[in-house]
C-alpha cells in the first residue's frame, strides 16, 4: 500500500477519498485548506494555502521535514465552483494553477519519484451533444474551465522532465456532504426544508442542461484504482458516458418527498453562456486502464442526497446559500 498525500483533504471529494484510501490500507497524509478556510480538517492534517505558495516564505514554511515522504500524491485542492471562479478569477488562477506549480516543484525537488494524479475537470472541453473523448477540442467556456486547463498544462509540463503524472478529467459528481453551491445538493437541502415546512415553491435555474453525473464514491474509487498506473496515460476522463438532464434528477427528488412542490425558474439562478448545454464524457480510455466503467444509480444517488439533506437540516445547518 502507498504512502499517499492528498491535497484538499478537508473538502467534499477529499473527505470521501481519505476514507476510501484508509479503508484500502493506504497511509494518508492530509493537506487541508488554510486555517481560516478549513472545512473538515482531521487531526494531524497540514494546512496548505495555495493562494500564497508563490511567496517563498509560505512555501518553505510547509512542514516538509515532518511528513512521511510520499509514494503518490492525489491533488484535489481547487476552487471548484464555476460561479465562484467567475467572481474571483485571480484567486482561481492562484489556487488552480500557480499554487500547485510551486507545491509540485518543491515536492519533486525532495522526492522526484513521487507519482502524481492531478485532478482537472470535464469543463476544459468545448461542449458538444455527443460524449467527449480525451482527444477532442479543448475550449472551456468559463473561468473555472480555463484555469483547470492551465493547471493541466502545468502538471503535464513536469512529465517532460521525467516525472510520473496523470491528469484526470472528472465530469460532474456529487453525494452526501457536498456544499449547497452545487445544483443537486441545493435541490436536496431546500426540498428537505420544504418537506419539513409542509411544501411550497422551489426556485431553480436551468433544468434542460445535460450532465454526466457520478456518485462521488465511484469517482474516488477510480482515482485509487489509478494509483499503480500513474504516468502510463497522460490524460483520462472519469465519467460514465451517460448524460442526464438536470430536470430528471429534480423530478426524482420531488418524487421522494411527501409534500407538494411548485417549481419556479429564477433569473438569478441562471448562468447564461457560462452554463454548457451538454457535458458528457467518453469513458473508453478509463475502462481500458482500470478494467471497468463507473456507473450511476440515479435513484440511489437521489436517496443519498435527500437522506443527507434531512440530517444536515436536523443538525441546524444554514441552508441560506442553497
Amino acid at each position: 500500500m502507498a504512502k499517499l498525500w492528498v491535497t484538499g483533504a478537508d473538502g467534499f471529494v477529499g473527505g470521501w477519498l481519505v476514507r476510501e484510501a484508509q479503508a484500502a490500507g493506504h497511509e494518508v497524509v492530509s493537506w487541508c485548506g488554510p486555517p481560516h478556510a478549513q472545512v473538515n480538517a482531521s487531526p494531524g492534517s497540514h494546512p496548505l494555502d495555495l493562494a500564497r505558495l508563490e511567496e517563498a516564505s509560505a512555501l518553505q514554511a510547509l512542514p516538509w521535514d515532518r511528513v512521511a515522504p510520499p509514494d503518490a500524491l492525489i491533488h484535489l485542492a481547487a476552487i471548484s465552483s464555476p460561479p465562484v471562479c467567475e467572481e474571483h478569477p485571480e484567486l482561481a488562477q492562484a489556487v488552480n494553477v500557480d499554487g500547485p506549480r510551486a507545491f509540485y516543484q518543491e515536492m519533486w525537488r525532495r522526492w522526484p519519484q513521487c507519482r502524481v494524479l492531478h485532478v482537472s475537470s470535464g469543463h476544459v472541453y468545448r461542449p458538444q451533444a455527443t460524449p467527449l473523448s480525451e482527444d477532442q477540442t479543448l475550449e472551456p467556456i468559463n473561468v473555472y474551465g480555463r484555469t483547470k486547463l492551465d493547471g493541466e498544462a502545468m502538471a503535464l509540463s513536469f512529465a517532460e522532465h521525467g516525472h510520473q503524472v496523470t491528469v484526470v478529467r472528472p465530469f460532474n459528481h456529487t453525494g452526501p456532504g457536498q456544499a449547497p453551491l452545487f445544483a443537486l445538493p441545493s435541490f436536496a437541502l431546500r426540498l428537505a426544508l420544504l418537506e419539513r415546512d409542509g411544501g411550497g415553491s422551489l426556485g431553480v435555474g436551468r433544468l434542460d442542461a445535460v450532465r454526466d453525473f457520478l456518485h462521488v464514491r465511484e469517482v474516488v474509487r477510480a482515482y485509487l484504482d489509478l494509483l499503480p498506473k500513474l504516468g502510463a496515460e497522460p490524460l483520462l476522463n472519469v465519467c460514465s458516458g451517460v448524460g442526464t438532464p438536470i430536470q430528471n434528477f429534480l423530478d426524482a427528488m420531488i418524487a421522494q418527498v411527501s409534500v407538494t412542490i411548485d417549481v419556479e425558474q429564477e433569473q438569478d439562478r441562471l448562468r447564461g453562456s457560462a452554463d454548457a448545454d451538454c457535458l458528457v464524457g467518453d469513458p473508453e480510455r478509463l475502462q481500458q486502464v482500470i478494467g471497468r466503467t463507473p456507473h450511476l444509480d440515479r435513484d440511489a444517488l437521489v436517496g443519498d442526497l435527500l437522506e443527507d439533506a434531512r440530517a444536515r437540516l436536523a443538525r441546524g445547518e444554514d441552508v441560506s446559500r442553497a
